[in-house]
């Protein structure tokens, strides 16, 4: 009793952490961007032939060793830190569970003509100068060898702006709006939150025109089991992603998924203690979880045209092992078909008999 007693204790701090940081982040305010070009979705082209090795990056943009410790990053989950590399380019570097799935889900996005920031995978590498970190000492090897680190740049032209709202945005309602929600499903990305999306502005190198790109910048909470906090949720696990069924029916134009993320359990107690995070979390549910049915199928008939190999090269890229990036693309595959074929409700199969 008394252990469950400190458990419960542990978990409303945390709440009210949690809640206190959504209220800071949920209070900028807007900027004039009128002389700005908003942004959501470019049209990928020949979707076939688009790079999953390095998605929106490139060899040539890839970060260069040796690598220098600047400081620790201490927000999110996973354990940060920024570094700058051989060409004095700053890096975000991830760790932990979240790195490998942000590297693949951020190319299978990026394929489908949305904006991404780029992303690189490394098993091991060495980081000059490295301290011992507040978090993440676990994936340190030989006291300046880290292991499975995901890097992000920093460019120095890209400004990073305020987040932007699933229910209150100018693409609301738009095909490729909902386009980007069901691939949010299809990644089983639980942590949809305002906060983990940002307008990044930066120029169109062809035009010249600044452009204020709309992006899910954190897309590591993926390919596990949706949930919510005090529930089941799991990220980077092939048997939790494998567990379906996706689509829970289709009803008057509207194709509704399975795919709650409020809290639940001890989780409810953030309605109490952190009434910012619980609405955080609720219109993010409510935002993902039905969405127009001819919009969906559009996007699946996009992911339809990536190959398997495609696929596997973004896994690669991710140094997943061959035989779990199987099972993914196996799971992907079955998910595309499922929003592309979605199940007939029980009166309409009565009416065709």
């Amino acid at each position: 009793m008394e252990r469950s007693s400190t458990k419960i204790a542990l978990l409303l701090i945390l709440l009210v952490n949690v809640g206190g940081f959504y209220n800071g982040a949920a209070q900028t305010k807007t900027k004039d961007q009128s002389n700005v070009r908003a942004l959501l979705w470019q049209d990928p082209g020949n979707i076939a032939e688009r790079d999953q090795t390095f998605g929106a990056g490139s060899r040539e943009r890839a970060p260069v060793p040796p690598f220098t410790f600047v400081k620790e990053d201490k927000d999110g989950e996973s354990p940060k830190f920024v570094v700058t590399d051989k060409n004095n380019v700053k890096w975000s570097v991830k760790l932990g569970v979240e790195s490998q799935p942000e590297t693949v889900a951020t190319r299978i996005v990026w394929a489908m003509g949305y904006f991404v920031e780029e992303t690189y995978y490394m098993d091991r590498v060495a980081i000059q100068k490295l301290p011992k970190l507040s978090r993440g000492t676990k994936f340190v090897e030989r006291g300046n060898t880290v292991i499975g680190a995901r890097f992000e740049p920093r460019r120095e032209n890209v400004k990073r702006g305020e987040n932007w709202s699933w229910l209150k945005n100018p693409f609301d309602g738009t095909r490729e709006f909902n386009g980007l929600k069901v691939l949010m499903v299809l990644l089983a990305n639980y942590d949809a939150r305002p906060e983990n999306n940002r307008i990044l502005t930066e120029k169109d190198p062809r035009t010249g025109t600044a452009e204020s790109r709309y992006v899910v910048t954190d897309l590591g909470a993926t390919f596990g089991h949706v949930g919510g906090l005090g529930g089941k949720r799991s990220k980077n696990d092939l048997k939790d992603y494998q567990h379906g069924p996706l689509v829970r029916k289709v009803s008057n134009g509207m194709m509704e998924f399975n795919f709650r993320t409020r809290p639940s359990g001890l989780g409810y107690f953030t309605f109490v203690f952190s009434p910012g995070y619980w609405k955080s979390q609720t219109d993010k549910e409510k935002a993902m979880r039905r969405v127009h049915a001819g919009h969906a199928q559009w996007m699946a008939g996009m992911l339809s045209r990536l190959s398997d190999k495609q696929l596997h090269d973004a896994f690669r890229a991710a140094n997943y092992h061959p035989t779990t990036a199987e099972g993914y693309v196996r799971a992907i595959r079955t998910r595309i078909n499922e929003i592309a074929n979605p199940p007939v409700p029980e009166s309409r199969k009565r009416v065709a008999s």
